[in-house]
């Protein structure tokens, strides 16, 4: 096993060394204390509904003109998106995939319902509808959320769409929690 000693033996130890060392220990341990703090609801709603932006803006990149309809009123339809003959249903969930809490079987059939409750109250004939579940991670699906998004694949399937803002966004709320 190689000791502490050994790395820096040939390396001579000046106070820049010292002063970088203790710098990432403490960055280290103010990290970890972050991880494990929980995110107060009002942070969850803000880091959702950044997600359905991001997500938002994916589709339109893809050319699609896009409603926005995210929050507590949404019916369970985040954003729908037109592109020609074609209409996408969206529902976003930017859930932390650490969380033991995973998106469930029920989880997707309630979103189906949704999807077709919009359907049946709006003029949808002649039209090319998909339901999506937006996740940033795979991880966020238990095992009968994924058989039943197989087995329902031409009409309601999920898509990953990494956020990578959400750690940066992480980021910044830990310093406005500790840096007040």
């Amino acid at each position: 096993m190689i000791s502490i000693e050994d790395i820096f033996k040939n390396v001579p130890i000046t106070n820049e060394i010292i002063v970088i060392f203790v710098s990432a220990l403490i960055l280290s341990l103010v990290f970890k204390k972050f991880r494990t703090k929980r995110m107060s609801q009002k942070d969850k709603n803000k880091k959702g509904a950044e997600y359905e932006k991001y997500v938002s803006s994916h589709y339109k990149n893809k050319g699609y003109t896009i409603e926005e309809r995210g929050g507590f009123q949404d019916g369970g339809i985040d954003l729908i998106g037109y592109k020609d003959n074609k209409i996408l249903l969206i529902q976003c969930k930017n859930w932390n995939p650490d969380n033991s809490f995973k998106i469930s079987e029920i989880n997707v059939k309630e979103f189906y319902g949704a999807c077709n409750f919009y359907m049946d109250n709006n003029d949808m004939k002649n039209k090319e509808i998909l339901c999506i579940y937006v996740i940033p991670n795979k991880k966020l699906l238990n095992s009968n959320a994924i058989s039943l998004f197989k087995k329902n694949y031409k009409n309601c399937r999920y898509e990953i769409i990494d956020f990578k803002k959400w750690t940066l966004y992480n980021c910044t709320i830990w310093y406005s929690q500790y840096y007040k």
